[in-house]
């Protein structure tokens, strides 16, 4: 199984490889739709952290990237940002988009 993973503040997640904003897509649906989230992301060799922001103490939403996959997903939006879309795909788990 999956070892628990424990929120840590953005300065203490160790090992950065990058960090910086992306936009997330939001599991809830509106009236309009999935809406995209701006998030501050933060990746190191094991884990991936989102924040509200680059200041924030304790992350939104945290998960290990050990069984997880990315690939392109021209198909998520239709503006000028869809050729930067990915997905993050983690079995047993939710995408990210």
């Amino acid at each position: 199984g999956l070892e628990e993973i424990t929120p840590k503040p953005v300065q203490d997640t160790g090992n950065i490889l990058k960090q910086g904003y992306l936009e997330k897509r939001s599991r809830e649906h509106s009236f309009f739709g999935s809406e995209w989230q701006k998030r501050w992301c933060v990746l190191n060799r094991r884990t991936f952290y989102y924040y509200a922001n680059e200041k924030s103490k304790q992350p939104k939403g945290t998960f290990s990237i050990e069984h997880c996959s990315a690939r392109l997903a021209f198909h998520l939006r239709k503006d000028s940002r869809k050729r930067c879309c990915f997905e993050l795909i983690c079995p047993g788990k939710r995408t990210y988009e």
